[in-house]
């Protein structure tokens, strides 16, 4: 099933990516930083995906991205409601599958206690 995040399940605004880069939760990853904001105020999850252009052209960058959201879509019903998460594409997830994103998008998560207690 192919599902693209919704409008209000992204993060569009340049306020809302400031906010949670400021006031949340900041993690380093091998192929990613994390910043996760949790607050009450928020209606769902959402996803904001930056991609500099020192990672690469822009099929390199989009890619990145696809990947980026794809695993997130995997594992979005894990999370706990609501938060934001802004993650900051680095250089070393150039060819890295979708398995290991998500790996290392979920052990990030875990570590900022975003994810539902099981």
């Amino acid at each position: 099933m192919k599902r693209t995040l919704r409008k209000r399940e992204r993060l569009q605004h340049g306020t809302d990516f400031r906010r949670a880069r400021e006031e949340g939760r900041k993690l380093t990853g091998r192929l990613m930083l994390l910043n996760v904001l949790r607050a009450e105020n928020l209606a769902c999850r959402r996803l904001g995906v930056v991609t500099s252009r020192k990672f690469g052209g822009a099929v390199a960058r989009n890619r990145a991205r696809r990947i980026v959201r794809e695993a997130w879509r995997l594992i979005q019903e894990q999370l706990v409601d609501p938060c934001d998460v802004v993650v900051v594409v680095r250089r070393g997830m150039a060819g890295c599958s979708t398995q290991d994103v998500q790996d290392e998008l979920l052990r990030l998560l875990k570590a900022a206690g975003a994810l539902k207690e099981v």
